[in-house]
């Protein structure tokens, strides 16, 4: 029993040390395309759980009345996904009946960044963009960038309650404009 206590407490100080480290790596910059996307708490860095994703984070909300929502990165090379305009009408039609959506452009640091947004009732996709399979959410908003590049768009989509997205949409610009921010003075 002598000999197997000291193992035990190295074992046991070897896994919290590699908890710890594990967990810091959490907060690497999510890579897509030529963009590095910096954030920090309450963003969560989640497992890719398909190949058509380059990142997944969530919003962890203060606020219990709130739920969580999900940033979904996109890459899909030099003219893939059908391009900017072909996303945007894809996610305008992915509401259903009378919706509120609108384009904005934007310029940081002389790149364009193009958001999406659009609320009313949402066919919230089930198994995939492609599955066939959707149900509808009655006040959801949509938050959607785009940055432009000669390697082709990145896209990032939020979509959830309208409270929580709401909450959650200075983190959102902030991280979609994290890659076109400069380093010094910022």
């Amino acid at each position: 029993m002598k000999n197997i206590l000291p193992s035990f407490i190295a074992a046991l100080f070897l896994g919290i040390t590699s908890l710890s480290n594990a967990q810091d790596t959490k907060n690497e910059p999510v890579k897509a395309g030529e963009f590095s996307f910096t954030y920090a708490a309450p963003w969560i860095r989640q497992a890719v759980t398909s190949s058509m994703r380059a990142g997944h984070l969530t919003y962890k909300q203060t606020d219990d009345k709130l739920k969580n929502v999900d940033v979904i990165f996109f890459y899909f090379g030099p003219g893939g996904a059908g391009g900017i305009q072909a996303n945007i009408d894809r996610w305008a039609g992915q509401f259903v009946g009378e919706a509120e959506t609108k384009t904005d452009k934007k310029t940081v640091n002389g790149r364009e960044i193009i958001y999406f947004t659009g609320k009313g009732t949402f066919n919230e996709s089930m198994g995939g963009p492609f599955s066939g399979q959707s149900t509808p959410r009655d006040g959801y908003t949509v938050l959607a960038a785009i940055l432009p590049s000669d390697n082709g768009p990145v896209f990032l989509k939020m979509s959830g309650p309208n409270d929580s997205v709401a909450a959650a949409k200075d983190a959102f610009i902030a991280l979609a404009e994290s890659p076109l921010k400069s380093k010094v003075g910022e």
